[in-house]
């Protein structure tokens, strides 16, 4: 697909996106004659949706999954969205009977809802969407974070927050971030970055989930170094010179080959 196609296709599901919102439900011939593509377009772009976990398919359309939720985040960056798939699917392999671990208000976070392991364990967010996906889940207690609803984090995040997730104690945090510079460290906005200083400090073990689009970036605030992970995992487009940055300070580099 050329890069002015896949644009197109971007602009598109988020026009389909708006619709949903608004009607809670879409049909695959409708839309298709709205924009003008044909049945099979618009079937590939609900299920890449369906995948973001923003709808439901079925035969002839689709139904919003969660009618009470602006997943504002869930579609902000889809261009790289198998990596994100496969960087969630690994990361889920991480998790073992009777763990308590946190899940970070992220877009690739998020995915790994869909491949929780059948184990029970323990799941602390401040994540809107992880709590839906994962409150009828059998295997799963849920915790959740209180504070104000951050829309373009998709969870609460505030001060509040970082006191209620400070009494935790956990075995993996699973963290995202937009920003990653292998020599400077990583980086976010103040409040995520002083609830992920806190997240960090109470678990075992901190796992990293990064698609190489985010890699060479940082902003002003830093709330870790490389080597405070213990484990990166990303995809197969990082450059051998942020490859060698990893794992020159020890931490496991886990690279999804899609």
């Amino acid at each position: 697909m050329s890069k002015g196609n896949e644009i197109n296709s971007i602009a598109r599901r988020e026009q389909i996106y708006d619709f949903i919102k608004e009607e809670g439900t879409v049909n695959v011939k409708e839309l298709s004659k709205k924009f003008d593509v044909s049945d099979m377009t618009i079937r590939r772009d609900l299920h890449i949706m369906e995948e973001q976990g923003i709808l439901i398919t079925h035969y002839g359309g689709a139904t919003l999954r969660h009618p009470n939720a602006v997943h504002t985040f869930d579609v902000r960056k889809e261009s790289f969205y198998s990596a994100k798939v496969a960087i969630a699917r690994r990361a889920a392999e991480h998790i073992k009977e009777n763990d308590v671990i946190y899940l970070d208000p992220s877009t690739t976070v998020l995915l790994m809802t869909r491949y929780l392991p059948p184990v029970h364990h323990t799941i602390v967010t401040s994540s809107l969407a992880v709590m839906q996906e994962c409150s009828h889940n059998p295997y799963v207690t849920l915790y959740i974070a209180p504070g104000r609803y951050q829309s373009n984090y998709g969870g609460s995040m505030d001060t509040d927050t970082m006191a209620y997730l400070s009494n935790f104690h956990f075995d993996t945090a699973f963290l995202g971030t937009g920003f990653i510079d292998t020599v400077y460290g990583v980086t976010s906005t103040e409040i995520d970055c002083a609830i992920k200083q806190v997240i960090m400090k109470n678990s075992e073990e901190n796992i990293l989930l990064v698609d190489h689009s985010k890699f060479g970036l940082h902003v002003m605030k830093k709330f870790a170094d490389i080597r405070d992970f213990n484990t990166i995992i990303t995809d197969g487009d990082i450059s051998p010179e942020d490859e060698h940055n990893i794992l020159k300070e020890k931490v496991k580099l886990n690279i999804c080959n899609l």
